[in-house]
């Protein structure tokens, strides 16, 4: 087959919606988008349509690579990458990924980062085989239906988003998944919420929802091993009781018992977190 690319920014929103659903059919976890999630997407993950690539073979649009990048860093991140079904298993994710690579090499990235479902191993395969290395495994967990509990009055302060993300950058790991980084955390904005008890801090997406996702989870250093983000997650929780709480598969692992110590369950799918120097 004859492939060729073409900038994602040449497309309609429903267009793009619907090469991404298509390159994501039978997919490991199932995946549907609407426009509304998609523009969503892109603006919560900071993508560039001109950037990303729509993959064309024999004419047809039947792949889409979508494409964050921090100029000012020199990095790039692929967000998704998706191959419909016709085209799998012919040299075309090979050959996408060889085009994304390039491209990114011509905008002076110096790296390329991505996260993939660490069960997925033709995707795995498909990224080793390009050069990209594993940073460190990532993981989601569940809690579910907690109930008010005691806990001390005023001792749970809210603070800005800006001030989280200036704290994630000073006392962060190093190398944090993309959507945790200080850079993501400072771009959002209500309704994601930020608390700190003592010298723990969290981010959290809308509270009033019946399912709320951890975005964020930092304890400065002097105060790390003391129990503080255990600590303040059983406050934030008991502040917003009945809820399903989810942290998505982007955690590093080595913070995992944090969670564990807080009632939550570690979910089945796992990622790799994995970099590419150009």
């Amino acid at each position: 087959m004859d492939f060729v690319s073409s900038p994602a920014s040449n497309y309609s929103m429903p267009d793009l919606v619907d090469v991404l659903n298509r390159g994501f059919e039978e997919y490991i976890v199932p995946i549907h988008f609407n426009t509304d999630m998609f523009s969503n997407m892109l603006r919560k993950d900071g993508i560039d349509l001109a950037d990303s690539r729509v993959l064309i073979a024999d004419d047809q649009a039947c792949g889409i690579g979508l494409i964050a990048s921090r100029r000012t860093l020199r990095t790039s991140r692929l967000a998704a990458m998706g191959l419909a079904r016709a085209i799998r298993g012919k040299g075309a994710g090979s050959w996408f990924m060889k085009e994304l690579i390039d491209d990114a090499c011509e905008r002076g990235d110096r790296e390329m980062v991505l996260e993939v479902i660490e069960q997925n191993e033709p995707a795995l395969k498909l990224y080793r085989k390009h050069g990209f290395e594993s940073i460190r495994r990532l993981l989601g967990f569940i809690c579910k239906g907690r109930e008010a509990a005691k806990i001390e009055r005023g001792a749970l302060y809210e603070i800005s988003l800006r001030e989280i993300g200036q704290l994630i950058s000073q006392y962060g790991l190093p190398d944090l998944p993309w959507q945790l980084s200080a850079e993501s955390i400072m771009q959002m904005n209500p309704p994601p919420h930020a608390y700190r008890k003592g010298g723990a801090y969290i981010v959290i997406s809308n509270p009033e929802a019946e399912r709320v996702v951890i975005w964020s989870l930092l304890v400065a250093p002097e105060g790390r091993g003391s129990g503080l983000a255990t600590d303040l997650l059983k406050h934030v929780m008991a502040h917003h009781p009945g809820k399903t709480w989810h942290v998505p598969a982007i955690f590093p692992q080595e913070l995992g018992n944090i969670f564990k110590r807080a009632g939550f369950e570690q979910e089945n799918i796992s990622q790799w977190q994995m970099k590419l120097r150009l």
